[in-house]
C-alpha cells in the first residue's frame, strides 16, 4: 500500500513540476524565434547554400551507387563552391557559423578526392553530412522537404545524411543495404 502511494505521489510530482505541452511548445517556439532572429541570410547566399546542397546529393547519390571515381568528380565541385560564397550582407552569428561549415565542407570535400576507396571516401562524407546537416537547420535555405536520415549500422555506430527523397538510399552501404535506415526528420 505504501509502494502504491509513492509510485503515485511520484508520478504526480514528476508530470506536475515539468512544463505542459503547450508551455514546452511556446518554449520551443521562442527558441526558434530567437534562432531566426539570430541567423540572417540574402538571396545571393540562399543560392549559393542550394548549389551546394544540390551537389552534396549527387554526392550522396554516387555513394548509394558506390561508385568511387564519380564521388572524387563530385566531390571536387563541392570543394570548389564554398568559395565563391558571397557573405556580404550576412551579420556576424551568420558568418561565424558559415566560417565553420565552410571549412568543413572544403576539408572534408578534400578528404574525399584523395581516397581511391569508396569505403574510406565514405568516411568523410559522414563528417560532410553532420556540416550539411547543421547547414540547413541553421539557414534553412531551401523551400522544399529536405530528409534528414539515419542508418544504425554505420561503423559500430549510427550516421546521417541527407536526401531530397523521403525514400531512404543508404549512402553508407550502397547496394548492399540500399534500404537500411530511417528518416529523423523533415527540415
Amino acid at each position: 500500500m505504501i509502494r502504491l502511494f509513492l509510485t503515485i505521489l511520484f508520478c504526480v510530482t514528476l508530470f506536475s513540476c515539468g512544463p505542459s505541452d503547450r508551455e514546452q511548445a511556446q518554449q520551443e517556439q521562442r527558441a526558434e524565434q530567437l534562432q531566426n532572429q539570430m541567423i540572417q541570410t540574402t538571396p545571393d547566399f540562399d543560392n549559393k547554400m542550394e548549389e551546394i546542397l544540390d551537389t552534396y546529393f549527387d554526392l550522396k547519390n554516387a555513394f548509394v551507387r558506390s561508385d568511387a571515381i564519380l564521388s572524387k568528380e563530385i566531390a571536387q565541385s563541392l570543394a570548389s563552391i564554398p568559395e565563391q560564397v558571397n557573405v556580404q550582407g550576412l551579420n556576424q552569428p551568420s558568418e561565424e557559423i558559415w566560417a565553420s561549415l565552410r571549412d568543413s565542407i572544403e576539408e572534408q570535400s578534400r578528404q574525399i578526392i584523395e581516397q581511391d576507396n569508396v569505403v574510406d571516401q565514405r568516411y568523410h562524407f559522414e563528417s560532410l553530412s553532420e556540416a550539411m546537416i547543421t547547414l540547413v537547420e541553421s539557414y534553412q535555405p531551401v523551400d522544399y522537404e529536405i530528409y534528414h536520415q539515419s542508418c544504425p549500422m554505420v561503423r559500430d555506430g549510427s550516421a546521417d545524411w541527407l536526401s531530397r527523397e523521403e525514400q531512404v538510399k543508404n549512402p553508407y552501404h550502397g547496394e548492399s543495404m540500399v534500404n537500411c535506415g530511417e528518416i529523423i526528420q523533415k527540415l
